[in-house]
């Protein structure tokens, strides 16, 4: 039986797609580690594992901060950060990304950690603010539950 030349042709493509298409590698995930929850003294080292684990990376926070006020600050320079800090860490949060409800703070958003480095025997952990959709709007984007353990 005798193959036509368009059926040829046409057997051909496909079968040249298909090679293209198994020779791409799939797009990369993008693994977000979730911080959710309340945040007090006896459980911040979740929040000072997670900046250390992913300094320089996304990280999404949805906390509720129950912080003793003596070690808790909304600035009142032009920078308005969240600060709130402990015996080993601090922690840096920007204008925008936290509001105050029923007594404690909410911090809310997808984050960059970055480390400040270490400042009288105390680490300093900021968090840049990233545009929510930018993250909610990729399809590589895969959230992932706090990992357990330090960093």
């Amino acid at each position: 039986m005798a193959l036509s030349w368009r059926r040829l042709m046409g057997a051909w493509a496909l079968a040249s797609v298909g090679l293209v298409l198994h020779g791409c590698a799939q797009p990369a995930r993008i693994p977000i580690e979730v911080l959710k929850g309340p945040v007090n003294t006896g459980n911040a080292g979740q929040l000072a594992a997670l900046a250390c684990r992913n300094e320089d990376k996304i990280v999404h926070i949805d906390i509720q901060l129950n912080w003793p006020y003596d070690k808790l600050e909304e600035e009142q320079t032009s920078f308005e950060r969240l600060v709130f800090w402990d015996d080993e860490n601090e922690y840096l949060f920007p204008k925008g990304t936290f509001f105050f409800l029923h007594g404690e703070y909410v911090v809310r958003g997808y984050f960059i950690a970055r480390s400040g480095g270490v400042h009288q025997g105390i680490q300093s952990n900021a968090f840049e603010k990233v545009d929510d959709a930018a993250v909610l709007l990729n399809p590589y984007v895969v959230e992932q539950p706090l990992k357990p353990g330090k960093c």
